[in-house]
């Protein structure tokens, strides 16, 4: 029976954060795990990434640029870092935005069909790309009331990043929407 990861991605550095909850393949590499967030995620797959362990400097996997620190995420198949349950790495996404997600390993799943990712859940809409990192997103949040906009922010800032942002909502997360794309 094929063997699956059943991983649970959220992004790090503020409260409530936005997740997904996700199956991939057991032959798959840290290439394919990052792919599956982008996609889950709704990311643009317009930057640099990497995987580390939570507390470390070790380069688990990365981009490969040809001019790469830790190994090209295409040539480190999962199965070398995660191997049982709870076990969990971070992934950086925009170098200059650094967002940063934990990744966790749920368990290692059997399921009579063959597929190679599967969305299962999720919650939230993730960032806008290149809106400037947490403090970033967090405007973006103020911009459209879901959260107190700081002192600093004034009129015109406000008026700019809403137009900036156009029909963004945070809460607008389509489970079954998203799964018609990701599911294959």
């Amino acid at each position: 029976m094929p063997k699956y990861f059943d991983f649970h991605v959220s992004l790090t550095g503020v409260e409530d954060p936005p997740w997904r909850r996700f199956l991939l393949a057991g032959t798959a590499s840290f290439q394919g795990l990052h792919d599956a967030i982008q996609d889950a995620c709704g990311w643009e797959d317009y930057h640099l990434f990497m995987f580390t362990p939570p507390r470390g400097r070790e380069i688990l996997a990365e981009a490969d640029t040809g001019d790469t620190e830790g190994p090209p995420a295409q040539k480190v198949k999962l199965s070398m870092h995660f191997t049982r349950a709870r076990q969990k790495c971070l992934y950086t996404y925009d170098y200059g935005d650094n967002w940063e997600h934990l990744v966790e390993l749920k368990g290692l799943v059997e399921d009579k069909q063959r597929f190679r990712r599967r969305l299962l859940d999720g919650a939230g809409v993730f960032p806008p790309e290149d809106c400037g990192g947490i403090w970033g997103y967090l405007e973006c949040l103020a911009v459209v009331g879901k959260i107190k906009p700081s002192q600093d922010m004034d009129k015109d800032e406000i008026a700019e990043r809403k137009e900036w942002l156009g029909d963004w909502d945070p809460d607008a997360f389509d489970l079954a929407e998203v799964k018609e794309e990701f599911d294959c």
